[in-house]
């Protein structure tokens, strides 16, 4: 059981990377699945904050919801353009995000 978790969240969360609409799920299988969501926050200069979110159901009933947290190294910053309500255009620096990228075997 132990190991069938983590590689039925990875399954689900590659069916909804797909960029094909076809394989996107449109709800989950609350008679036994795992929702997981993944996302990042910045917390200073030198490290972002992963955060994995876990909802589990069965039967009908969510038995569990939980997240998992973890530092890692923050990326290096860019120059973009931005433009403000008054349309005025300046150059700023911003932080670059990870990309999440999810193998399934």
């Amino acid at each position: 059981m132990k190991y069938f978790l983590p590689l039925g969240a990875l399954l689900m969360l590659l069916l909804s990377a797909c960029d094909d609409n076809s394989d996107q799920v449109k709800a989950v299988n609350k008679n036994g699945g795992i929702e997981i969501s993944l996302s990042t926050a910045h917390i200073d200069s030198t490290k972002d904050l992963l955060t994995t979110h876990y909802i589990v159901w069965n039967k009908g009933n969510k038995v569990r919801e939980f997240d998992k947290r973890d530092t890692i190294p923050a990326l290096e910053t860019f120059t973009t353009e931005a433009e403000n309500d008054n349309g005025d255009t300046q150059d700023v620096k911003v932080k670059k995000d990870y990309e999440f990228y999810v193998t399934v075997k």
